[in-house]
């Protein structure tokens, strides 16, 4: 069983995040701990899945690319058929089982607004269980709280319950 995080596991997940690269001996100067318990700590929240991996952020506009989110209705099968079909496909980045108006929710990558009109008019469109599609092509990210996730499991920004 998974124990329950304190807050010196959760200050190192906020600089994780800010930096994934930043070295256990730096965290552990700013934590007032050893590099060696640093580690510890990061092994087990690895082990116990909270870090489920690390990765890197691309600017897709300096790529030449475009990134979108696709919604799509399905009627008269599972979402899941619809997911198989969609793994297929290159442009699609991620795709989530949603609730709501939309059973899947896509993050796409086009290097055009044509080139994704014809993606949804050539791909999806064609899939027999999918009904209704929208589309809104995202512009520019306007960061908020990244540590949204973790200010909830603590209760809040003040701290730990």
């Amino acid at each position: 069983m998974q124990e329950r995080l304190d807050a010196k596991d959760i200050e190192i997940l906020r600089m994780l995040r800010r930096d994934s690269r930043t070295p256990m001996g730096s965290i552990g100067d700013r934590l007032g701990t050893s590099k060696a318990t640093v580690s510890r700590r990061i092994a087990r929240m690895e082990s116990d899945g909270v870090i489920s991996g690390y990765s890197l952020r691309l600017d897709e506009t300096k790529l030449g690319l475009m990134r979108s989110l696709v919604m799509i209705q399905v009627i008269g099968a599972p979402a899941s058929v619809v997911l198989e079909n969609l793994m297929s496909y290159p442009e699609v980045s991620a795709a989530f089982k949603a609730f709501g108006d939309h059973n899947i929710v896509c993050e796409v990558y086009t290097r055009s607004v044509d080139e994704l009109y014809e993606m949804i008019q050539t791909k999806l469109l064609k899939m027999p269980s999918v009904r209704n599609v929208e589309v809104d092509v995202l512009v520019d990210a306007v960061p908020m709280n990244p540590d949204a996730d973790l200010d909830l499991y603590i209760g809040g920004p003040e701290g730990l319950p």
